[in-house]
């Protein structure tokens, strides 16, 4: 999970790499972001099942 660009980047690429959770929010509070991200566990983890190699989340 991040927030970095360049794991992106990675995988599209070709680079093998983990599993990569883009994080595309502006900076905030961390309770913020857990208070944001929390609702789309559920929906990341079904993403990832399928065989999604990157999940973006704005």
């Amino acid at each position: 999970m991040t927030k970095d660009e360049d794991f992106s980047i990675m995988i599209s690429l070709g680079v093998q790499a983990p599993v990569i959770v883009w994080i595309r929010v502006g900076n905030t509070r961390r309770r913020a972001l857990i208070e944001w991200f929390e609702p789309l566990v559920d929906h990341v983890i079904e993403m990832i099942e399928t065989g999604n190699r990157l999940v973006e989340l704005r």
